[in-house]
C-alpha cells in the first residue's frame, strides 16, 4: 500500500487554483461626476451629497441612515442571484457602534413582497472607506425582515427577479452629526457554467422519477434548464419533467433523462456559481441525416439536418436569453448520447465517424468555443446489427481528438424494452457525464475535486485508479497526468 507520506517525500508539491472567467457588471456607481440618482433614506430627510469621487450623508437625527439605490438596481436581476454586492462605506466616528452596516433588499415573490436583511462587520477605522462584498445567496446570512428565517432558494431567486429596493443602512445612532460615505458599488451577476445537453431518446429519458428516491423529485434552484418546449419555455430550475420523448407522454412531468444527476453533480462541484443547462433531445433521431452537417451543394444534404438546424437556434435562442439577464459566458462542455438509431443500418453505421467529426466540429464553431469539451456515453449494443460499427466510431473520433471524450455504459441495465437505460442507470449516467467533464477542467489531475493538484491527489489516485485522459482504461498514463501536474511548479 502506497502512503501518503511515501509520495510527499517523492514529490514536490504546488497547489494549483481553478480559473474563472470575468463577469461584467449588472448595475455599477462610481459617483465620478454626481450622486448617480442615489438618494438617502430616513435621517430626518437630509439629502445626499457628492463629493470628490463619493456620495455622503451627515446624520440630521435619531432616524436610521441609509442610501437607496436608483432604478438601475431594481427591476429584474435574475442575473444577480449567486452574484454579489459589492461597495465602500466610510465613517467619521470610532468605534462605528453599536449599530453594524446592513444591505437590505425588497422584492416580489410568489408568496408577496419580502425583504431580506444582513447584516456585516462594523468599520474599523475612521475616515478610511471599508470595502464590503456580500453574495447573493441563502447560503449566507440572510434574514427574512419580520420572519426571522433564513429564505429559501427559491424565495431569493424570485426576489431577484422582481427587484423594488436596495437599500444600503449605515448608522452609527451613538454620535450626532456623524458622517457616513458610499463608494464603488457594483452588482456583479453569478459566475456561470453552461452546459449543452443532445442526442436522441437516452438523452430525452425514458424514465420515472417515482421509481428512485422521493429525494430526486426535489426541485434544484442552484441549476437552470433551458429545455424550451411549450411545458417548460425558457429556463427553469431543474426538476423532472425535461424529457420530451414519446415515452413520456403519459405523465411527462415525471420523466427525466440525464440532466437530474448531472445537474446536481455540478450543483455539488461548483457551489458558488450558476449552472445552465441547455438541453434539446428528439427520440429514435439518426446522425446521418438528421443531425447531420452540410453535406456540400452537390451533397445530399447541403443545408444540414434538420435538427442540426434546430439544435444551432435552440442554443441561440437560450444564448440570447442568458445575455437578456445580463450573462457573460461561455459553453463549458457539450454532452452527446446518440447512436442507436445509426446503427439500424450499415450506410449510416458506417458514415458515423466522419459525422461525427463533423457535428463536433460544427458545434465547436457554432459556439465559438474552438477547444469545447465534448463528451459522448458509447451506446450498448440493443441488437442493432451494426451496432458495433457505430461504438468503435465512437471510440475512434473521442480518441483522435483532445477535447472529446467517451464513457462507457454497456454495465448500465435497461427498461423491459431492451433499449432505454433504466431509472437508476440514467442516474448513473448523468453522474458519468459530469466525471468525464470534471476531467478537462483545471487543474488536470485534481482526482478529488478540491480545486488543487497536489500530493492527496496522487494518493487518491493509488488507492482507486481513474480513467484521467478519456482511453477507457486507467493505468499509468493517468496517474503520469497527475504527477506532471503535481510537479507542474516545482
Amino acid at each position: 500500500m502506497v502512503s501518503k507520506q511515501m509520495i510527499q517525500r517523492c514529490l514536490s508539491i504546488v497547489g494549483a487554483a481553478l480559473a474563472v472567467p470575468a463577469c461584467g457588471q449588472l448595475a455599477q456607481s462610481d459617483f465620478d461626476s454626481g450622486a448617480e440618482g442615489w438618494t438617502s433614506g430616513g435621517n430626518g430627510g437630509a439629502s445626499v451629497q457628492h463629493l470628490s469621487g463619493y456620495i455622503e450623508q451627515e446624520d440630521a437625527d435619531a432616524a436610521e441612515m441609509s442610501f437607496i439605490a436608483p432604478a438601475s438596481y431594481l427591476g429584474d436581476m435574475s442575473a444577480g442571484y449567486r452574484g454579489r454586492l459589492s461597495f465602500e462605506l466610510m465613517s467619521s466616528e470610532q468605534p462605528f457602534a453599536p449599530s453594524r452596516p446592513e444591505v437590505r433588499i425588497t422584492g416580489n415573490t410568489s408568496g408577496g413582497a419580502m425583504t431580506l436583511s444582513i447584516q456585516l462587520q462594523t468599520m474599523y477605522r475612521a475616515n478610511a472607506f471599508s470595502s464590503y462584498s456580500v453574495k447573493l445567496v441563502e447560503s449566507q446570512p440572510w434574514v427574512v425582515v419580520g420572519e426571522s428565517r433564513a429564505p429559501t432558494a427559491g424565495e431569493f431567486r424570485e426576489l431577484m427577479g422582481s427587484v423594488t429596493e436596495l437599500r444600503i443602512v449605515a448608522d452609527a445612532g451613538t454620535v450626532p452629526d456623524d458622517m457616513i460615505a458610499l463608494d464603488s458599488v457594483r452588482l456583479d451577476p453569478a459566475k456561470v457554467r453552461v452546459y449543452i445537453l443532445a442526442g436522441q431518446s437516452n438523452m430525452c429519458g425514458c424514465d420515472d422519477v417515482r421509481n428512485v428516491a422521493a429525494s430526486w423529485q426535489d426541485v434544484v434552484d442552484d441549476v437552470m434548464v433551458y429545455w424550451g418546449n411549450d411545458a417548460m419555455p425558457g429556463f427553469m430550475p431543474l426538476a423532472p419533467g425535461t424529457s420530451g420523448a414519446s415515452c413520456s407522454n403519459s405523465a411527462p412531468q415525471f420523466y427525466f433523462g440525464p440532466e437530474l444527476a448531472f445537474g446536481r453533480e455540478l450543483a455539488a462541484l461548483y457551489p458558488d456559481d450558476q449552472c445552465l443547462l441547455i438541453k434539446f433531445a428528439v427520440g429514435g433521431t439518426d446522425l446521418f441525416a438528421l443531425w447531420t452537417t452540410p453535406t456540400g451543394p452537390n451533397g445530399e444534404f447541403p443545408d444540414g439536418g434538420p435538427l442540426w438546424i434546430q439544435l444551432k437556434q435552440h442554443i441561440d435562442d437560450a444564448r440570447a436569453d442568458l445575455a437578456a439577464m445580463g450573462y457573460e459566458h461561455q459553453i463549458d462542455g457539450f454532452l452527446w448520447m446518440q447512436g442507436e438509431s445509426d446503427a439500424d443500418k450499415q450506410y449510416r453505421a458506417n458514415a458515423y465517424n466522419s459525422k461525427l467529426t463533423n457535428f463536433i466540429a460544427s458545434m465547436r464553431e457554432h459556439t465559438g468555443r474552438a477547444d469545447m469539451p465534448f463528451v459522448l456515453g458509447r451506446i450498448r449494443n440493443a441488437g442493432q446489427p451494426h451496432a458495433q460499427k457505430v461504438r468503435d466510431a465512437q471510440v475512434a473520433v473521442a480518441d483522435a481528438d483532445p477535447n472529446t471524450c467517451w464513457f462507457d455504459t454497456d454495465d448500465l441495465p435497461w427498461l423491459q424494452d431492451g433499449i432505454h437505460y433504466d431509472e437508476p442507470s440514467m442516474l448513473i449516467l448523468g453522474q458519468r457525464f459530469a466525471d468525464k467533464l470534471h476531467g478537462f477542467l483545471p487543474p488536470l489531475g485534481d482526482v478529488n475535486r478540491d480545486g488543487r493538484a497536489d500530493v492527496d491527489d496522487l494518493y487518491e489516485w493509488t488507492q482507486g485508479p481513474v480513467d484521467l485522459n478519456c482511453d477507457g482504461v486507467a493505468n499509468q498514463a493517468d496517474m503520469d497526468i497527475v504527477i506532471s501536474s503535481v510537479r507542474a511548479d516545482e
